[in-house]
């Protein structure tokens, strides 16, 4: 008896002394793993959840329903390397910049520092070291350390999946960063899913059209080629609609890869937050393009509707460009939400610090968007946006947009335009002459000037690379013109 009484003590001391020692060392580290998925070139409304007839997106629709649409998004930019840098820092950047700046900690770097595990994929070479955007990321990942080879999604997603099988977990959570190129033009997928449906115009773009063919008449090849042009152009966003058909098959597969995110507060395992957005969209020819730029392309006699309205981005400060996607899904959002709220990508990296456990950073413009779900604080009154031909100003409350042509602009021949996006969302319409909108108008004048004054980022500091193969690079990819001098888009 008295054996077995000694046996039993001995196991309950060691029951004991394993608990206790398991209780000394450090405890896990259960903060979810975060990714961020940012596809280049996405206007909102060509996804399913936002309302496009087409299925163009099944894979985002079911992430989109087991977590959060925020319906009105703007992007910092309407091309990539100044929108990137906004989304890492989460400040507004009103400077035309190529390359992260130096007096500002990325989010990659915070993450690290906070104990995060860094990886970033990118299918866009234009994302590269030469403009610091591999700061604090552990594994960098794209078109340099691959041969100069640009991946597509398919390409990106094994590429993900390689990586993640070749490095197994240490404990850390993970943030992993994902760039898809695609549906960046040309518009060429590879294997592309079927999409259901035709293409079907906006009514207004094809009233613009029609109006744009008539004033030039018979005769003239804005005329008489429209309908080879109109069938070219819906030919064209046939292959955009497949891109992003393309890009959304393979992200369903890399979030499938990763595996299950175990979000039971009861147990060790991890969640993930999932945050899918944009760099900027895509002008589908929906607006004319600047006069002179036309006039420098094509004598007027020679103008055909490709000419007169474009297909672009980095131009331009237009909703197509600017209304960008954002869905974000996992630890701390409850599914099914559907949010009219205006945010900002700025708002991405206050949010992702938050999920992480990162003490919040004043100098951050960006708000949490937990807070936004939550009813939290008072939203941002004004939304901003840059390129380097103006920027775009807009009241949040009210739905006035003001859009400041730069110098550069200037020389384009853009001019000053003012839209109520509450009775004119497709801008059609400019109010800078009428005057009724006369207050609201220097109202927003001031609110451009005031924040452009206070921006300090690149003070002393270039906001480009230097580096000739970036600079062949942006012209490769039809960012800068042959003829332009690095960084003057």
């Amino acid at each position: 008896m008295r054996l077995h009484s000694a046996g039993k003590l001995a196991r309950c001391l060691l029951a004991l002394a394993v608990a206790a020692g398991t209780a000394c060392g450090p405890p896990p580290d259960t903060r979810p793993d975060l990714v961020l998925v940012v596809v280049d070139t996405l206007r909102a409304d060509h996804l399913s959840t936002y309302g496009y007839a087409r299925p163009t997106s099944p894979g985002l629709d079911a992430l989109a329903a087991n977590g959060v649409v925020f319906e009105d998004n703007t992007s910092q930019s309407s091309w990539t390397l100044p929108s990137v840098a906004s989304i890492f820092t989460g400040r507004h950047l009103f400077v035309n910049a190529q390359r992260l700046p130096d007096r500002c900690l990325s989010l990659a770097e915070r993450l690290q520092a906070a104990g995060y595990e860094t990886a970033a994929f990118l299918g866009n070479p234009a994302v590269s070291s030469n403009g610091a955007y591999d700061r604090g990321f552990d594994a960098f990942i794209g078109r340099e350390t691959t041969g100069n080879v640009t991946w597509g999604a398919a390409d990106l997603a094994v590429v993900v999946e390689t990586w993640t099988r070749a490095h197994p977990r240490t404990g850390k959570p993970r943030f992993l960063y994902l760039h898809f190129m695609d549906p960046h033009f040309p518009y060429e997928p590879k294997d592309p899913p079927e999409v259901a449906g035709q293409v079907v115009l906006r009514d207004d773009t094809l009233s613009a059209w029609v109006t744009a063919v008539k004033a030039a008449g018979k005769g003239t090849p804005l005329y008489d080629s429209f309908d080879a042009d109109r069938k070219h152009i819906l030919k064209q966003i046939d292959g955009y609609d497949h891109e992003i058909a393309t890009m959304d098959r393979s992200l369903a597969a890399i979030l499938a890869a990763l595996g299950p995110a175990d979000d039971d507060p009861d147990t060790d395992a991890r969640g993930r937050l999932v945050i899918v957005a944009a760099d900027h969209g895509e002008t589908l020819w929906d607006h004319q393009h600047f006069t002179k730029v036309v006039e420098d392309k094509v004598p007027a006699p020679e103008r055909t509707l490709r000419e007169v309205f474009f297909r672009d981005h980095s131009y331009h400060l237009y909703q197509e460009l600017l209304h960008t996607p954002l869905i974000v899904a996992g630890t701390g959002f409850a599914p099914g939400q559907r949010i009219a709220t205006p945010v900002e990508n700025v708002d991405i990296v206050p949010t992702l610090l938050r999920a992480a456990g990162v003490p919040p950073d004043p100098s951050l413009e960006g708000r949490p968007l937990q807070d936004v779900v939550a009813g939290i604080g008072r939203p941002r009154p004004v939304l901003y946006s840059f390129c380097n031909e103006g920027t775009a100003v807009r009241l949040a409350d009210s739905g006035w947009k003001f859009i400041f042509p730069t110098a550069t602009g200037d020389s384009f021949g853009m001019i000053m335009q003012l839209y109520d996006l509450t009775k004119d969302g497709h801008e059609r319409n400019s109010r800078t002459g009428d005057p009724a909108a006369k207050e609201t108008l220097k109202k927003l004048i001031k609110l451009r000037e005031d924040a452009a004054a206070a921006f300090h980022l690149y003070d002393n500091e270039d906001t480009h690379s230097d580096a000739p193969e970036q600079n062949a690079l942006l012209k490769e990819l039809g960012y800068i013109g042959e003829d332009e001098k690095p960084g003057a888009r």
